[in-house]
């Protein structure tokens, strides 16, 4: 049994939809994700079911669905990057990048209704309550809930209330919400307009910024897995970041990985051929290969002029 989201946002997150797989609202506060997860947990508990395969499934649901949920969802540093990541496929929403799936009544009734969010908590509230009785629907429920979420992403991000309309390009505060203070249903930032190509550029590069700061005090401090890690995070919301792949590249040079510091640099260069940290790099290994090259022609020993062995014998006989 796959334990992946194909539906709604967690198909344009990687089959992940955190918030769906506890049957929570997104913007849930800490309390709520406390109580949610506790409620569950004893629902799945192997002694709450009455035989082998239901008690298998129950836990299989618990530590690949359910427990991975819990676990992102209180981690402060982890929650932070989910809401940058749903704030940035909300303005992709709006931008029109990610359709909806409208025969879901639930989801046109959030996309048309004025009175969304009231329909939005009731339709997650009926579903949350049977998500884990019948286990072999819990994945299908929570799939049902994660297009409920991208339907309300849609909406909270300046989404049109009519179901066919072409939602106007809008963005919303750049600043993700911190865990002490979530973004509640209906709650986020009045939006500012501007076009779509800029709105998505400007967020997607601020984002990019804060894990390349990161990354750099990081590689300042000789932690370069922890550096590895923030650039590869930063990758994902920017591709063709150039100051990253470079960055990444002295990363991988300074542990003497020289192919994947040589891919990120030539990567960096193809984006940007004036990168000073790629076009320095390159210029490292080279020299360093070129050295290597010189050294190993260096050990090579001599061909002998005189025959070799036997040649030598010879000629001390002739002597």
């Amino acid at each position: 049994m796959s334990f992946e989201i194909n539906r709604g946002l967690g198909k344009f997150n990687s089959a992940k939809d955190y918030h769906a797989a506890l049957g929570l609202p997104l913007g849930a506060d800490a309390a709520q994700i406390r109580k949610q997860y506790l409620k569950i947990a004893r629902n799945l508990h192997p002694d709450s079911r009455s035989n082998d395969e239901s008690q298998q499934l129950a836990s299989q649901i618990l530590s690949k669905l359910v427990n991975p949920a819990y676990q992102l969802l209180t981690q402060e540093k982890q929650r932070e990057e989910y809401e940058v990541i749903l704030r940035l496929l909300g303005q992709q929403l709006v931008n029109g990048q990610i359709p909806l799936n409208q025969s879901n009544p639930a989801v046109t009734a959030i996309m048309t209704a004025p009175d969304y969010e009231a329909i939005y908590l009731s339709s997650l509230e009926a579903l949350a309550n049977q998500q884990y009785e019948n286990l072999a629907a819990s994945v299908a429920i929570t799939g049902q809930i994660s297009e409920l979420n991208l339907a309300l992403l849609w909406r909270q991000h300046g989404g049109s209330t009519g179901a066919t309309a072409v939602p106007q390009p809008t963005v919303t505060s750049a600043t993700p919400p911190t865990p002490s203070t979530p973004t509640m249903p209906g709650s986020s930032p009045p939006p500012i307009a501007v076009s779509s190509s800029k709105a998505t550029q400007s967020g997607t590069d601020q984002y990019t910024e804060q894990y390349y700061r990161r990354a750099e005090e990081f590689f300042r401090k000789n932690s370069f897995q922890q550096a590895i890690k923030e650039l590869r995070d930063a990758l994902k919301l920017n591709p063709n970041s150039s100051r990253c792949h470079a960055l990444m590249g002295q990363t991988y040079l300074k542990q003497g990985q020289i192919t994947m510091a040589k891919v990120h640099f030539n990567q960096a260069l193809k984006i940007n051929p004036q990168e000073a940290q790629a076009v320095t790099g390159i210029e490292t290994i080279t020299k360093a290969e070129r050295r290597a090259q010189q050294k190993s022609k260096q050990t090579i020993p001599p061909k002998s002029s005189g025959g070799g062995l036997f040649g030598s014998l010879f000629k001390k006989k002739d002597k």
